[in-house]
C-alpha cells in the first residue's frame, strides 16, 4: 500500500519521531526514497529490519541508519545491493543483534569497521556472505567473549585459522552454526569444540572434512551443555562412532542426521536408547542407503516419549508401520507439534492416525506421497485446528474438497500445492476468503488455477503474500465469473461448454 497516492499520508500520519521499531519484509514499494522520508521523521529506532526488498541499496541503508544510536537490533536480510559502503554511518554501543544474511557484497573490511564501531555485539548471523575472508577473525578479537551466538553457514572461506580466533576469544559462544564451510579441518575443530565450553547449539552440516574418522573423533569433546546437534549430509560410514558422540551428549534435545550414512536400524536404536528420552527434534531423512527401515524406526516409538518434531523423507524403504503406536497414544500424539513424513512407500492409516490423535500439529508435510487424498485433509481439518503450514507438493490426488475444507477450519499462513493437478480456483478463492493471514503459497503446476484467482487473493488477504505461481500450458480462454445466486466465483468458460 505504500504507494505513490497514500505515501503522503503515511509519511504525515504514520512516520514520527515516536517510532521504536520498524519491519519492511519483501516489498518492493520500499525504496531509498521512503527510507530518506521515515529518516527525517526524527525517529530514534531500537528495531530496524528489512528483508528481500529489492529496491533498496546503500544510500538508502545508510538515510536510515545515521545518528541511530539507541539501535539494539539491525536486520538487514538478502539485500541484493547493499555493500560495505551502506554500513559505514552504523554506529550504535547498544547494539546487540545483528543479521546479515544472504548480502552477499559485504566483505570483510566493511564488517571489520562496523563492529569496532558497535562492540557490544551478541547475536550475529553472516550465513550467505560469501565475501567475507579474513573478518571472521577479526570479528572474534574485537567481540571477544560479549559474543554467544555466531552463524556463517555458507561463508567458504573459513579456515581452522578463523576458528582457532573463536576458540580463543570468544570463550561465552552458546551457538556455532558452521554450515558447509569446507575448508575446516580436524585441527580447526578440535580448538573450537576444546575452546567453546558453553556451546548449546552446534551445526556441523555438510562439512565434509567430518567424513574422516579422525575428524569426526574431534566431536567427542564437545562439551555436555550442547542441546541441538546438527550433522546433516556428513558420510561418516563409522557408525559406532557416530553412535559415540551423540551418546555422550546427555542434555540433547534436537539432533538432526539426515543423509549421514553411518546411520542405520543398529545405530539409530542405540542413539535413541541413550538420548530419546529428552529429545524434542528428531531428523533422520535423506539417507542414500536402504540402511533405515520399519525396524528402525520401531525405536523411535520405544524410547521417544516427549518428541514435538519429527522429520522423515527419502526413506526408501520405509512404511512407518511401527510409528502406529505412537501416533495412537493420545498423549504423546498431542506433544507433537510438526511432523514431515516424506518416504514414497508411508502407510496410508499411519497418516490417518497422526491426523487423528495429533491434535497440536501447526505444521504438516506430506509432499510428494500417492496415497493422501482428501479424506486425509478432511480428518486434519477436523482434528488439528493449530494447523499453519500444509506441504502437499505433488499429491496428485488431492482436489478443492480437501483444500477448501483445511480452509475454512485451519489458519493457514504457508500452503504448499504445487503440482496438485486438480486444484482449481475454487481452492484459491477460499483461501483468500478463509485465510486471510496466508504468508506463503505456492501453486506451481497447477494449470487449472488462473491468475485472475491468484490476483484476487493477493488483494483479499491483509498482510504480505508471496505466491509462486508458474504453470507450462494454462488455458487459453479461461473466463472467471462471480455467481450472483452463490456469491461464489468459478470458470465461466466450463458452465456454458
Amino acid at each position: 500500500m505504500l504507494t505513490d497516492d497514500y505515501l503522503p499520508h503515511i509519511t504525515y500520519h504514520l512516520f514520527s519521531a515516536n517510532l521504536k521499531v520498524i519491519n519492511f519484509y519483501k516489498c518492493n514499494q520500499v525504496t531509498d526514497h521512503l527510507l530518506y522520508q521515515l529518516s527525517q521523521s526524527g525517529c530514534m529506532l531500537k528495531h530496524l529490519t528489512v528483508h528481500e526488498c529489492n529496491n533498496v541499496s546503500d544510500e538508502g541503508i545508510k538515510y536510515i541508519t545515521i545518528d541511530q544510536e539507541e539501535l539494539e537490533v539491525l536486520e538487514l536480510r538478502k539485500l541484493r545491493f547493499l555493500t560495505s559502503y551502506g554500513l559505514e554511518v552504523v554506529r550504535s554501543n547498544k547494539l546487540q543483534k545483528l543479521d546479515l544474511k544472504g548480502c552477499s557484497y559485504i566483505d570483510s573490511k566493511g564488517l571489520d569497521s562496523l563492529v569496532h564501531k558497535c562492540p557490544n555485539i551478541k547475536y550475529l548471523t553472516l550465513s550467505q556472505c560469501t565475501r567475507l575472508d579474513e573478518g571472521i577473525s577479526n570479528i572474534a578479537r574485537c567481540l571477544n567473549i560479549t559474543l554467544e551466538e555466531l552463524d556463517v553457514g555458507g561463508v567458504h572461506k573459513i579456515g581452522d585459522h578463523d576458528l582457532e580466533n573463536i576458540a580463543q576469544y570468544c570463550s561465552n559462544l552458546t551457538l556455532l552454526h558452521l554450515i558447509g564451510c569446507y575448508k575446516i579441518t580436524v585441527d580447526g575443530i578440535q580448538k573450537v569444540v576444546e575452546g567453546c565450553r558453553k556451546l548449546k547449539d552446534v551445526d556441523f552440516s555438510y562439512c565434509f572434512t567430518l567424513e574422516s574418522v579422525e575428524a569426526f573423533k574431534a566431536l567427542q569433546h564437545l562439551p555436555d551443555s550442547v542441546t541441538e546437534l546438527s550433522l546433516l549430509g556428513i558420510q561418516l560410514q563409522d557408525s559406532e562412532l557416530l553412535v559415540n558422540v551423540v551418546k555422550r551428549l546427555t542434555k540433547l534435545e534436537t539432533v538432526r542426521l539426515c543423509g549421514v550414512k553411518a546411520l542405520d536400524d543398529d545405530s539409530l536404536e542405540q542413539i535413541l536408547q541413550a538420548a530419546g528420552s529428552h529429545l524434542l527434534s528428531l531428523d533422520i531423512g535423506g539417507s542414500i542407503t536402504q540402511a533405515i527401515t520399519d525396524d528402525g524406526l520401531r525405536a523411535v516409538t520405544k524410547y521417544c516419549t516427549a518428541l514435538e518434531e519429527l522429520i522423515l523423507t527419502l526413506l526408501p524403504e520405509t512404511t512407518g508401520i511401527t510409528l502406529l503406536p505412537l501416533f495412537e497414544d493420545e498423549q504423546r500424539a498431542a506433544q507433537l507439534t510438526s511432523l514431515y513424513l516424506g518416504c514414497k512407500k508411508m502407510n496410508g492409516d499411519v497418516l490417518h492416525a497422526a491426523a487423528v490423535s495429533s491434535t497440536n500439529l501447526e505444521k504438516f508435510s506430506v509432499s510428494g506421497l500417492m496415497c493422501v487424498d482428501d479424506n486425509l485433509l478432511h480428518t486434519l481439518a477436523d482434528n488439528c485446528p493449530k494447523l499453519h503450514y500444509i506441504g502437499l507438493k505433488s499429491c496428485r490426488q488431492v482436489t478443492d474438497s480437501g483444500v477448501c475444507e483445511l480452509a475454512r477450519k485451519c489458519p493457514l499462513r504457508r500452503v504448499v500445492l504445487a503440482g496438485c493437478h486438480h486444484l482449481t480456483d475454487k481452492s484459491i478463492f477460499t483461501l483468500a476468503n478463509m485465510c486471510l493471514d496466508i504468508q506463503e503459497l505456492h501453486l506451481n503446476g497447477c494449470a487449472h488455477v488462473s491468475p485472475v484467482a491468484v490476483r484476487y487473493l493477493q488483494d483479499q488477504c491483509t498482510s504480505r503474500v508471496y505466491i509462486q505461481h508458474k504453470i507450462p500450458n494454462a488455458a487459453p480462454n479461461q473466463l472467471m465469473a462471480k455467481n450472483l445466486d452463490t456469491g461464489e466465483f468459478c470458470r465461466a468458460d466450463l458452465i456454458y461448454t
